[in-house]
This record gives structure tokens, sequence and C-alpha cells, in this order.
């Protein structure tokens, strides 16, 4: 398949996705990331379509295939941290703060997930105090 062909298969399982199409948009842009793997747009997306079908692990694995290949894209690292607010609100903490600390691993200069974090841990009753400073450290113009 050539860039221009997966482009096109990308744009086909956009198109699915807007229509509701889930298992044919997940089909169509798994096909296009096959061919082009290193598109973190495409990872991300793939990320969404998955979690729209209720596949909270594959797209959690899809946005931090993202992350991956670009640590700055705000679409993947919001997918993430959306999936593990979603987990720590069903009751399963221990798999977010998985996910917190994946997407801290990815991208560890994102204020949100320092501050998201923090918050779980003192659901939990530990001291988030570091991870805050930390944040305050990332983002000091927030603060003042």
């Amino acid at each position: 398949m050539t860039p221009d062909q997966a482009e096109s298969i990308y744009r086909q399982g956009l198109i699915a996705a807007q229509a509701g199409r889930w298992a044919e948009a997940q089909e169509l842009i798994a096909q296009a990331i096959t061919a082009r793997p290193g598109v973190a747009v495409w990872w991300a997306t793939y990320g969404l379509v998955m979690e729209s079908q209720g596949d909270l692990p594959g797209a959690v694995q899809a946005f931090a295939g993202a992350l991956n290949l670009d640590g700055d894209l705000a679409m993947a690292m919001n997918g993430l941290l959306s999936a593990a607010e979603t987990l720590a609100a069903a009751g399963h903490a221990d798999l977010a703060e998985g996910i917190y600390c994946r997407a801290l691993a990815l991208a560890p200069g994102t204020p949100a997930a320092l501050v998201k974090a923090s918050a779980l841990l003192l659901v939990q009753g530990i001291d988030p105090s570091k991870l805050l400073h930390r944040a305050a450290l990332l983002r000091p113009d927030a603060h003042a």
C-alpha cells in the first residue's frame, strides 16, 4: 500500500467513525496504521474508535502508541487521561494509577497528568504534595 493509499484508507475510517460505524472505522484505521505505523494522530484516532466501542484497554494502548511517536500530541494525552478518569470513577484506582504513571513516563512535562495523578493519590490517602509541586514548577505562570 502506498502512503497515498494509506491516507485514503485512514480518511475512509474517519468517515465511518463520524457515521458511527465503529467496527468498519476500526478496521480501516488499523489497515492505514499497518501501512504507515509512524503517524501518531492515526494511533490517537484509533484509540478514540476503540474507546467508543468500549475497548478501554485497547484505547489506552493506542493512545500510548501515539504518545510514543509524538509526546506533545494533546489528543492522545487527553484520551489517556480520560481513560484513567473513567477507570478511577469505576473504582479501579490501581488501573488508573498505572495509566497516570504511563502518561507521566511518556510525557513527563504534562501538568494535567501530574494534577490528576495527585488527585488520585489524595483519594487513596497518599500525600500528593511532591507531584503537585512538580506540576507547579512546570507551569509557574498558572499560579502567579
